[in-house]
């Protein structure tokens, strides 16, 4: 290295030394959340797929974890699905390999510190599109026979190229502060008490389906 350049780089350390604080500043930081310490409470620290647990008075299987989401299923869907099919064609590699499955999602606030937890449920890639449409309307028809609101499947779903369809409604709920574990776990438990009715609705759906 010439003796000018290496001036030259000992001036530019010197200037980064001496703003750091400057820099540092005007650099968006990513907030530190609350979530992963939440989630390894509920779930330990390394829950392997397929683990049981409970939370809420129910029973889930442990589907995955992947940064600001969990995801699972609950063990009567899974035991109402085995009874139809023991693999899913479409779904073999799709979260917890069946059509089904629920994730609850940290959403972060424009400020920083408040937020939300939000609880997703999808009817996945199933092959076949009688297949699909078939567990659609099973789901449809159960949450109009129990009057519920929160399970609405839009329109859309029923195309024969859609391989998604979320169907859950009203399904967050705020955080103060989501570098609050305690806050973040209380609620994340919360969340899914609040839908023991329609995770029921749906283990009907299943039992329905052709």
């Amino acid at each position: 290295m010439s003796d000018d350049k290496s001036e030259g780089y000992k001036l530019a350390q010197q200037f980064m030394r001496q703003n750091r604080k400057m820099f540092d500043l005007a650099t968006p930081s990513k907030p530190d959340t609350g979530f992963a310490a939440a989630v390894h409470r509920l779930f330990g620290d390394r829950p392997q797929k397929g683990k049981r647990f409970r939370l809420a008075n129910r029973e889930y299987i442990y589907s995955g974890y992947d940064k600001n989401l969990v995801s699972f299923v609950p063990v009567q869907w899974k035991e109402a699905l085995d009874k139809k099919a023991r693999v899913w064609p479409g779904c073999e590699n799709w979260w917890a390999g069946y059509p089904l499955i629920l994730w609850i999602e940290l959403r972060l606030g424009d400020n920083g510190v408040t937020g939300h937890l939000r609880l997703n449920a999808e009817v996945g890639p199933v092959s076949g599109h009688a297949a699909r449409k078939g567990l659609l309307m099973a789901i449809k028809n159960a949450a109009t026979a129990s009057g519920s609101s929160r399970i609405r499947l839009e329109a859309t779903a029923f195309g024969e190229k859609q391989r998604y369809s979320r169907f859950l409604r009203e399904n967050s709920i705020a955080l103060s502060d989501i570098r609050n574990v305690n806050e973040v776990e209380r609620t994340f438990v919360q969340l899914l008490a609040q839908f023991e009715e329609e995770f029921a609705i749906i283990t009907a759906a299943i039992a329905e389906y052709p």
